[in-house]
């Protein structure tokens, strides 16, 4: 069952994961989000995904590693990686992220 936060609960909370190097809960729910779709891989295997008609790449798609999404060059399947996406940007993969085995 979850629990009703008061509002000096939330604001403790905040705080402590903002000092923890997080981001603070006001900063989290007013993060954008961008919803990746899976698309399949490029000619060098990396998985490209798309969003509101725009495609992305994750350029160190390895198990081990965070994602590192980068527009493609163009907008084109097999473009090159472009421009990285911002740090507060929080990414959601459709139906989960594609990596590599290793």
């Amino acid at each position: 069952m979850s629990k009703s936060w008061t509002p000096d609960e939330l604001a403790a909370a905040s705080s402590a994961m903002k000092a923890a190097g997080h981001m603070s809960y006001e900063e989290f729910h007013a993060a954008p989000v961008l919803r990746l779709e899976h698309r399949g891989r490029d000619s060098l295997d990396r998985p490209v995904y798309e969003c509101d008609g725009r495609l992305y790449v994750d350029v160190d798609p390895r198990r081990s590693r965070p994602a590192d999404i980068c527009t493609k060059q163009s907008n084109a399947f097999d473009g090159e990686p472009s421009a990285p996406i911002p740090d507060n940007v929080i990414v959601e993969f459709v139906p989960e992220r594609d990596t590599w085995p290793f």
